[in-house]
């Protein structure tokens, strides 16, 4: 059959947390790719619109491409932009009336005065294609995926490896799930099922090589084995930061006809999730805790990896809290390089000043010093400038444009800094490039970012340590939420181990 496929992607983490909206020029600067600009920007890359696009061409569909907006994780998205997403998915479904669609979305995106932003995103296309077309939807296993959201698509696929290497894969999977659908005489629905959980399945974490999540996994994988009529069992651990009624881990199993047997494998994933809720593979450590495992980290080549998850661009925090900055300063340990630094004015400043030139500078903390500490005043040299635009070449997302913004490495001391003016996670070593930065060159490299840095950062190194900062990525109770449902593991006394 030479389908007409839609391939659609529009991806969004929200931080509720976090006090600014983000405008549509936040995601323009990432890009809001249109038309043929997505396949002349996505092909080849190891994203999901890539997946989708590479198995459009080997089953010969014919495909249009609409919007293709990548990640670029921060606060709610502003009213007027979740609009033009939302207009440009409905009324471009409904003028090509595709045989099917392929979409991606985060699973986390919260708009103003929309908790459940996904949901209207994938019902904008439903609407449009009406209710005999499948649609097919690739998520983020930290995606908390609501009724609405699993009502209006066909089947659910999230990706299966954290730090997130398989978005590729993951669209693969989608078309290969859409191929089989068109074909079939009964579409797929999705069962889904959670539990009173704030986060589950170790928060999706498999760099260990052990733990809840690759248990979930494998028992999701023997499910489908078990019957052929499962197209997938998708786990999703859930994004704490978005605050929503349906915010959590989910088990959604696509499969024809709705029918309890499948019901009930959702429910024994969440059962899974519920008795295993306390187990975790790592755990985040103090400021002072970070500093202490780094003075005992064994000797040897690589650097020691300190990554700030309380502050994580990729998390929606604003990252520019300063609490690992100041006690690395205080911690005279060699060769320390802060990288993913936000503070435009410093930026500025140093662009405006040139290499060579020393500034004083109130680095970092301006836009909440309650979370993660206020300004650093401190002496600097200017080391090295860049307009801050890369392209991944680690094993995430690889072939994706980013920008840092104007980009600047100082020296203080012995301490080098490296500040941007647009937060971003630092998990490509692209980004260190930008300055003349190389991991293996630096004695402590303590960056910005979540679990996603480690797939580019942990290999080669000496240890990798995980802290929190304060930043609002942190899991803080105190956190305010208002939709959220209550009560909620661990928030409330419920199931209490």
């Amino acid at each position: 059959m030479n389908a007409r496929v839609m391939l659609a992607a529009c991806l969004h983490e929200s931080n509720s947390f976090n006090r600014f909206s983000a405008p549509l020029s936040h995601f323009e600067r990432q890009g809001v790719f249109r038309d043929a600009a997505v396949p002349d920007r996505f092909a080849g890359t190891r994203t999901e619109m890539g997946g989708f696009l590479a198995a459009a061409g080997q089953r010969g569909w014919r495909i249009d491409t609409p919007l293709s907006v990548p990640p670029a994780s921060a606060g709610p998205v502003a009213r007027a932009a979740f609009d033009t997403f939302r207009s440009i998915l409905h009324d471009s479904a409904r003028a090509i009336r595709p045989d099917g669609v392929l979409l991606a979305l985060h699973g986390a995106m919260v708009a103003e005065d929309e908790d459940d932003a996904d949901a209207v995103l994938a019902e904008a296309v439903r609407e449009a294609v009406g209710p005999g077309v499948p649609v097919m939807l690739t998520l983020d296993p930290h995606g908390n995926v609501s009724d609405r959201l699993a009502a209006a698509v066909n089947a659910i696929t999230a990706y299966r490896t954290h730090p997130h290497t398989d978005h590729f894969e993951a669209g693969q999977r989608a078309a290969a799930m859409l191929a089989r659908a068109l074909a079939a005489a009964q579409l797929p629905v999705v069962h889904l099922a959670r539990r009173p959980l704030l986060r589950g399945f170790d928060s999706c974490r498999t760099e260990a090589g052990h733990g809840p999540m690759h248990e979930a996994l494998a028992l999701a994988r023997a499910e489908e084995a078990n019957d052929p009529a499962i197209y997938e069992v998708s786990i999703q651990s859930g994004f704490g930061l978005a605050d929503s009624w349906h915010t959590g881990p989910t088990a959604a199993v696509s499969a024809a006809p709705r029918a309890r047997k499948f019901q009930a494998v959702a429910e024994r994933m969440m059962d899974f999730a519920w008795n295993n809720r306390a187990r975790e593979t790592f755990r985040l450590l103090s400021v002072n805790e970070a500093i202490a495992a780094a003075r005992n980290a064994p000797p040897g080549p690589g650097p020691i990896v300190i990554s700030d998850y309380g502050d994580a661009p990729g998390g929606g925090a604003y990252g520019d809290a300063t609490a690992m900055l100041s006690a690395l300063i205080a911690s005279g340990l060699p060769g320390i390089v802060v990288a993913g630094l936000r503070d435009e004015a410093a930026a500025a400043a140093s662009h405006a000043a040139g290499v060579g030139a020393r500034l004083t500078l109130d680095l970092g903390g301006h836009i909440d010093p309650r979370f993660g500490g206020g300004p650093v005043r401190l002496e600097a040299e200017v080391l090295a400038l860049s307009p801050g635009v890369y392209v991944n070449d680690g094993p995430y997302a690889t072939g994706q444009r980013g920008t840092l913004g104007p980009s600047a490495l100082l020296r203080a001391g012995e301490v080098r800094i490296f500040v941007n003016t647009h937060a971003r996670n630092v998990l490509d070593p692209a980004q260190l490039r930008l300055v003349g930065l190389t991991a293996g060159a630096c004695g402590v490299l303590a960056i910005k970012g979540m679990d996603a840095t480690r797939a580019a950062f942990q290999p080669g190194s000496r240890a990798f340590i995980p802290f929190e900062s304060g930043g609002i990525a942190s899991r803080n109770p105190a956190l305010p939420y208002r939709n959220l449902r209550r009560p909620i593991w661990p928030l409330d006394p419920i199931g209490d181990l």
